[in-house]
């Protein structure tokens, strides 16, 4: 008995083979926030006991009083540099998971090697969340993100690049500790 290879099962096949290839090659690289190889204030590292912090610590522009009325923006270039290395070149987005305190404490400027700073925000307050940061088109090898003071009150528990597109982060990430350079 002669068995034949339907021409559908075939395209199927090449599609479940492609897809199989595309996952195998994403990277997701998570740092967390005191990964950082310097920290300069007013960006400083905070040890909680509250849950929903990977590993109890997180890197933050402390709240200042009177809030929201003595911003300095850019001027206070306090921040926290990464070094990571990405294996692969490509284009990957950047995630943050961040506690903003209001309105006007919901931000981090992030500059990554020396290309301009961009502003990573959104209006969720007071609870730990992904923030959709920038795509990013990397070259393999080692890279620096550098988040910086852009309002006080804002919080960095931990940091995701990815190369594929249709990941959204939703809880805490397993640190990938062979991505990231130490101090």
């Amino acid at each position: 008995m002669r068995q034949f290879i339907v021409p559908g099962a075939i395209v199927a096949l090449a599609v479940l083979v492609a897809a199989s290839l595309v996952w195998a090659a994403s990277v997701k690289i998570v740092a967390e926030g005191e990964d950082y190889v310097s920290i300069k204030p007013s960006m400083v590292r905070t040890t909680t006991t509250a849950g929903g912090v990977s590993g109890k610590k997180y890197i933050q522009i402390p709240l200042r009083r009177p809030h929201a009325t003595t911003e300095t923006g850019p001027s206070d270039d306090g921040n926290a540099r990464f070094k990571i290395n990405v294996p692969s070149s490509g284009s990957y987005r950047l995630w943050l998971r961040a506690w903003w305190y209001d309105a006007c404490g919901n931000s981090f400027f992030v500059i990554v090697d020396d290309k301009p700073a961009v502003s990573v925000e959104d209006p969720t307050y007071q609870t730990w969340h992904w923030v959709k940061g920038p795509k990013l088109t990397l070259s393999a090898g080692t890279h620096t993100i550098r988040i910086q003071n852009k309002e006080d009150g804002a919080r960095l528990d931990q940091f995701l690049l990815t190369n594929n597109s249709r990941y959204v982060p939703t809880r805490v990430e397993t640190r990938t500790p062979q991505y990231i350079l130490s101090k």
